[in-house]
């Protein structure tokens, strides 16, 4: 990220807002380092950044403090403050001014792989604006490009899952592929008229006469619906010909001039996955989509700010057509700190076998806990109201913005805190025998909450057999390491460590009193009884490296449906993915956060 004018503006807005917090007077460490949190990236540029702050601030310094709020408020849209509100959800979105009187918004992604959270934003806003204005909801798949981004078969089905699970349920479903000779109807009206022609310049000519402002020979020519009629019925050969919006060759923007709206794909070289080799010209985005929204009745358009230019040729096609033009609101970019978003990207990773490992995917890879799609998220325990609180905290403000993992999981967890059961877990588990406990039956019971604060979820409770005063006790080998002589077995009972090896530990029975424990400050580790206990594979993404731990779990954990989010005491929380009955025995579970 570059010093852009937003990022000038949103350094103006947080020294302006430290000013106002602080008797008018800001301090420069306290804006840098709100800066860098929002954008890590710019560490690289660190002493440019410093030297603009220094700057915003002597002048913020000349203004009084009356000035300041006044500014301010001219600049607020730009603080990105995404921590959340952990008491309570803050999902209030700003209203819309000069709205159309109706809404209708759309969601259109293209299926060349699932939704990931950076095209989750637009998902969530226009569902959102339909819903807050008691509006239509329309989701429409995009796949009309079969060689650069071919779409996939089981991404259209993924998409819809997705949005049912995040509960943004649409009014209308299209499919662009459906729709290939209403965008011929289009295009010949549209030609006959004289505001489109077939341009047959290679590539590199029309880029040259497009940055020199000069038409291309084929503009004037009379023979374009013709021409147009023999790309549609495939006597034209991919690559040969294009057809073209007539817009101006002097247009400031070079992107603006002449752009294209229809090209030939060889489908049977590249067919396309639903329709095959049925038609051999596809639109390009920017014409099928201008079609779509006016026929479709979009009336509000939520989308990326890389979209502006888009936006400008769609118009000027809805214009020669006579077509309504919808309102539009771009945003800026989000970004997930620490994860790849670019679809093409993780499809080269997953192609390459990058993502190597023994990860069980069902979706191609798609799903690996490395990735943030929304398949990944799901899996890994990321709860929707999660997802789509967060997008709604972000909104639709214009400026690019980098959230963490952090703000993500703080809001996750508020929400599973109060449901997720605990279980005791042990992961690469060490032998603890302990000696001298003093009962006579087989076995100790330990009764324990399966919610701290939820008594009504009742106990679970653990059976630790006993013979000849013996107990055999699983224990986290890193909890062995280091422990003093004394420690208490969680909700069991006090123990006194007598020697380690290798293989495990030995120690004696102490007392059973908590509150000796908690007088005496005796660490407290989790166990699992070394019989009757139950295997456990957890998957844990650390960056972009997956790790795979073994350990055991407690047998109550057996009750948990699949799909469940579980808190394992003292490691964080899980979802659970596999029953040990459908992953050989053992339990699998994929780690969610701390």
């Amino acid at each position: 990220m570059s010093l852009t004018e937003d990022v000038k503006s949103e350094i103006l807005a947080y020294t302006l807002k430290n000013a106002l917090e602080h008797e008018g007077k800001p301090s420069s460490q306290a804006i840098l380092g709100k800066i860098i949190a929002n954008h890590p990236q710019l560490k690289a540029n660190i002493s440019a950044i410093k030297m603009l702050i220094d700057d915003t601030v002597k002048y913020v310094l000349t203004l009084s403090v009356e000035q300041q709020q006044r500014e301010y408020e001219k600049y607020s849209d730009y603080i990105l403050d995404f921590k959340p509100n952990v008491g309570e959800k803050s999902n209030v979105l700003p209203e819309l001014p000069n709205r159309p009187p109706v809404i209708v918004t759309r969601f259109a992604p293209n299926p060349d792989g699932p939704i990931h959270i950076g095209n989750l934003r637009a998902a969530v806003l226009s569902y959102s604006y339909a819903r807050m204005y008691k509006g239509k909801f329309i989701l429409r798949l995009e796949d009309t490009d079969p060689k650069v981004k071919p779409p996939m078969l089981s991404a259209y089905e993924w998409i819809k899952q997705d949005l049912i699970w995040l509960g943004l349920d649409w009014d209308e479903f299209y499919i662009q592929s459906d729709r290939i000779e209403l965008y011929y109807d289009y295009a010949l009206k549209l030609t006959d008229k004289g505001d489109a022609y077939v341009c047959e310049c290679s590539p590199e000519e029309f880029k040259s006469y497009k940055l020199l402002g000069k038409s291309c020979p084929h503009r004037t020519r009379t023979d374009s619906v013709s021409l147009l009629q023999k790309m549609i019925s495939g006597l034209v050969e991919e690559g040969r010909a294009v057809l073209r919006l007539k817009t101006s060759m002097e247009d400031p923007n070079p992107a603006l001039r002449d752009p294209p709206l229809l090209r030939i794909v060889n489908t049977n070289i590249t067919p396309h996955p639903r329709v095959g080799a049925k038609y051999r010209v596809f639109p390009l985005y920017n014409f099928s989509a201008a079609i779509d929204d006016s026929l479709m009745g979009i009336t509000l358009i939520l989308r990326g700010k890389e979209h502006l230019t888009n936006s400008i040729i769609q118009g000027k096609i809805q214009e020669k057509l006579g077509l309504t033009k919808p309102m539009s609101v771009e945003f800026g970019r989000l970004n997930l700190e620490g994860y790849i978003l670019s679809k093409s990207k993780i499809k080269n990773s997953l192609r390459s076998h990058e993502f190597l490992s023994d990860w069980p995917t069902t979706s191609d890879g798609w799903d690996d806990p490395r990735l943030a799609t929304i398949m990944s998220l799901r899996r890994r325990g990321i709860q929707p109201q999660a997802l789509v609180e967060l997008m709604l905290e972000v909104g639709p403000k214009p400026i690019d913005a980098s959230i963490s993992w952090d703000n993500l999981a703080a809001i996750n967890r508020r929400i599973i805190e109060p449901i997720a059961k605990r279980f005791f877990a042990v992961l690469n588990p060490q032998n603890l025998i302990v000696k001298g406990v003093p009962t006579e039956n087989p076995f100790i019971s330990a009764k324990i909450k399966v919610h701290p604060s939820r008594p009504e979820l009742g106990e679970r409770r653990i059976e630790l057999p006993i013979q000849d005063g013996c107990a055999s006790i699983m224990v986290a080998k890193s909890d062995l390491e280091g422990l003093p002589k004394t420690v208490r077995l969680m909700d069991l009972f006090n123990i006194e460590i007598q020697r380690l090896s290798e293989s495990g530990a030995v120690g004696y029975y102490k007392s059973k009193e908590v509150e000796e424990a908690k007088r005496n400050r005796y660490p407290i580790i989790q166990w699992v009884p070394a019989t009757d206990s139950v295997s456990m594979v957890m998957y844990k993404a650390v960056g972009l490296n997956l790790e795979k731990h073994t350990g055991i779990i407690e047998p109550s954990i057996t009750h948990e449906p699949v799909g469940s989010v579980v808190q394992m005491v003292r490691i964080g929380y899980a979802r659970i993915d596999a029953s040990r009955e459908s992953n050989n025995g053992s339990i699998r579970v994929v780690f969610t956060h701390d």
